[in-house]
């Protein structure tokens, strides 16, 4: 007994059949900072907070030894500029949600260039860093 299924075509896209649907554009991260964040006044009252995330990985290679791979994201967050420089430190495991950004500019030598950075829209201090961490015992 088969059916058939009426789709709803009120959202036509010329490149496919299939029906409509939302897209999703999601980065999440565990992973240490690598600096402290900076604060930049881009004008009009806005400021950005950019950092750093370190994210690794440990896989045995052809033959066993386990081999490290550290891979490094740039972070902007825009609604943070108040309270996250203060709160977030170098050598901190947090926790980033975000949306992947490309951005294109020209360097000094004037070659053009893309730069992918993750823009937060969450973020979660898990753990500060245990130099920190120590600190905070001795209060």
């Amino acid at each position: 007994m088969l059916r058939t299924l009426a789709l709803n075509t009120g959202a036509k896209r010329c490149f496919s059949s299939s029906a409509a649907r939302m897209d999703l554009n999601k980065i999440q991260l565990i992973g240490r900072v690598g600096a402290d964040p900076s604060v930049t006044d881009i004008g009009n009252d806005r400021r950005v907070v950019n950092y750093t995330v370190a994210t690794s990985e440990t896989r045995p290679d052809k033959e066993g030894n386990l081999i490290k791979r550290t891979q490094w994201h740039r972070i902007s967050s825009w609604n943070s500029a108040e309270w996250l420089p203060s709160k977030v430190k170098k050598g901190d495991l947090v926790y980033v949600e975000g949306q992947l950004r490309y951005n294109d500019f020209t360097d000094r030598e004037g070659i053009q260039r893309t730069k992918a950075e993750i823009s937060q829209t969450s973020f979660k201090l898990l753990r500060p860093a245990p130099e920190r961490e120590n600190d905070n015992d001795e209060e």
